[in-house]
């Protein structure tokens, strides 16, 4: 269908509540097509839910399935799927982000970051590029600074930042 691009905390280490996260690249995202491959994924044991958002008339310009799979040993993964044209206005993006958080981020950072997200309510997380940019930029350090730190940097729809 695509090439899938592997985004987000898995990428770069910084994994804490059990996501994945992928990209997949087309020539141009096409519903039906979508569907086909999630009907065959539905059928795979484990696979408890499967979600689906049209995003292309928003500033994501993507189709989008969440799929929710239950491991062996009961552990709920959402694994996130964005179905995104090659030309996409930010492809790459996450991709880009990914290689600037490795080369970038200190030890003591990382150690912040999965601070910040194991106080995190899974329920009502932060995503995790405004944790990043928290750590990176603000200096944050503890949950109670990130919670603070979002209070007075709300995020952007599509967040640009690099490091």
């Amino acid at each position: 269908m695509g090439r899938p691009v592997v985004v987000g905390s898995l990428r770069f280490g910084l994994m804490r509540h059990p996501n994945l996260d992928l990209e997949i690249y087309t020539e141009t995202p096409q519903v039906a097509q979508g569907f086909a491959v999630v009907a065959e994924l539905a059928q795979v044991p484990g696979v408890r839910q499967v979600f689906y958002l049209n995003a292309m008339d928003t500033p994501d310009q993507g189709l989008y399935w969440r799929v929710d799979f239950e491991d062996e040993q009961g552990d709920l993964w959402d694994i996130d799927n964005w179905l995104v044209a090659h030309d996409h206005p930010n492809a790459g993006l996450a991709d880009g982000l990914a290689s600037a958080l490795a080369a970038k981020l200190t030890t003591e950072q990382r150690l912040a970051v999965l601070t910040i997200k194991n106080a995190s309510d899974r329920a009502n997380k932060a995503r995790g590029v405004d944790i990043y940019k928290a750590v990176m930029t603000g200096g944050v350090r503890t949950a109670q600074e990130f919670e603070a730190w979002r209070a007075a940097n709300p995020p952007a729809e599509i967040e640009l930042w690099r490091p």
